[in-house]
């Protein structure tokens, strides 16, 4: 033969292409999952993953740690939720109706941030509990109808543990949350190791605004936006803003047993702060402070009146002097809901006077 002719291709070495490929395929794969796992371990200052959100809509995440963690101020009474309960109850206000109403030294902590999602409530809720044991009521914001997702700050506040184990079935944000919590778990612990260098804190900010921040005032976003919370709303435009919501909702679309499945957050979640408040004999009582005009009931009410007190802010829905927005009250509605929310909270025996569980 011919030293230039080629030899003939070797069968074997044929099929084992198809083999070393898949192996090289599955050695990439399992050593970035391993990477993954390994970034995921990485510890960092938890401190600094709630300023993470300081310049976005979610800003108040940083007091709320603060609050919770940093400084030794009790907490009787927490106040959980979305910008509703944010915006409608006065924690200054309240504390100081239930102290004249108990004659006891209680304290309130408003611990809410914007948007909807029982997640983000889970994870303020659980460092509530780890940082003060002397806490006895927990008010939690409750809305019309169940939303389907999860909070869009759970991600980037949640621990890794909760992310990971978060539900999978009908969860739209489960793949996105995960995929990113490497990255965020190895831009934490850079930024724990040399907080200077990316504008952070290790130890409690200078711009701490105390243990009883008022979040029902007018205050400025971030991005400049003043939010006003002082002028009610023009009866034309909540009026029609109104109208748009309560009417561009979606109901229920699987049959009732399968609620679990269609609201997989808002269920799992807020049956994980009942257990837990269970545990430590904390009082849950829900909260619903109506959008104007809005006289539906709350969705599936029963379950959560298996799992706490419910009460609701009925007298606000055909007040529109009482409303900065369509579904946030002005000051002058913090004002009474706040008193009012004193009153319920008192007769309910769950005023959180210091000295025993209500």
């Amino acid at each position: 033969m011919n030293q230039d002719t080629p030899l003939p291709p070797d069968p074997t070495e044929e099929q084992l292409g198809p083999v070393r490929a898949g192996v090289m395929l599955g050695l990439f794969l399992a050593t970035s999952a391993a990477l993954a796992v390994l970034a995921v371990l990485l510890p960092h200052d938890p401190y600094i993953r709630f300023q993470q959100l300081r310049d976005t809509i979610q800003f108040r995440a940083q007091w709320v740690y603060e609050r919770i963690t940093l400084d030794p101020t009790p907490i009787d009474v927490a106040i959980i939720g979305n910008s509703r309960v944010m915006s409608g109850v006065s924690a200054p206000k309240l504390q100081a109706a239930l102290r004249a109403e108990t004659g006891s030294d209680v304290h309130v902590a408003n611990l809410a941030f914007p948007q909807e999602g029982r997640n983000i409530h889970y994870v303020v809720f659980k460092r509530l509990l780890d940082a003060h044991p002397e806490v006895k009521t927990v008010v939690v914001s409750l809305v019309e109808t169940m939303p389907r997702i999860g909070h869009p700050a759970f991600r980037d506040l949640a621990d890794a543990g909760d992310v990971a184990t978060a539900p999978i079935l009908i969860n739209p944000d489960y793949g996105r949350d995960l995929a990113v919590l490497p990255y965020r778990q190895m831009s934490l612990f850079a930024q724990t190791l040399a907080p200077g260098a990316f504008g952070v804190s290790r130890t409690l900010a200078p711009g701490y605004q105390g243990p009883l921040l008022d979040t029902t005032r007018t205050f400025r976003l971030p991005s400049g936006k003043v939010v006003d919370q002082d002028t009610p709303s023009p009866r034309p435009k909540l009026d029609i803003d109104a109208e748009r919501v309560i009417n561009g909702g979606m109901g229920r679309l699987l049959p009732r047993a399968l609620a679990n499945y269609e609201y997989p957050i808002e269920r799992t979640y807020t049956r994980k702060i009942a257990e837990m408040a269970a545990k430590r004999h904390i009082r849950i009582i829900f909260l619903r402070l109506p959008i104007y005009s809005d006289t539906r009931n709350v969705a599936d009410l029963q379950f959560y009146r298996q799992l706490g007190e419910v009460v609701t802010a009925e007298f606000l829905v055909d007040r529109p002097e009482l409303y900065a927005n369509y579904g946030h009250v002005d000051t002058a509605g913090s004002t009474l809901v706040s008193h009012w929310l004193a009153g319920q909270l008192v007769a309910m025996g769950a005023a959180g006077a210091p000295g025993g569980n209500p």
